[in-house]
């Protein structure tokens, strides 16, 4: 599965379950993607969702999580939009996942 086809099949998962479980926003970190600045949330992890997803769906999500966040960064997704992103650790500011688009200005 190539990395566009599994940001795709992630971000249909934190559609179709309604992630992340918290609703909690990060105000300041603007999407790449449309530029909101007050959507975006931190994905859980995927330890933490045990239980709260079908296993099939908790396992894809593991795999996707360790597929698309090799180094244990934060993802996080825009909720206004529904992309996935990777979080700066501080969680400062998001950037895309592929690492063949450009990162996003922080802001």
């Amino acid at each position: 599965m190539d990395t566009h086809a599994a940001i795709e099949k992630l971000r249909m998962l934190i559609i179709e379950h309604d992630l992340p479980r918290t609703d909690l926003a990060l105000f300041g970190v603007r999407c790449p993607y449309c530029g909101k600045s007050d959507r975006i949330r931190e994905l859980d992890a995927p330890e933490s969702l045990q239980g709260g997803l079908a296993r099939d769906s908790a396992d894809v999500y593991s795999e996707l999580w360790e597929r698309l966040n090799p180094l244990s960064n934060i993802l996080g997704v825009c909720k206004f939009c529904q992309n996935p992103l990777r979080l700066s650790s501080d969680v400062a500011c998001a950037e895309v996942l592929d690492a063949d688009c450009p990162a996003s200005d922080a802001v």
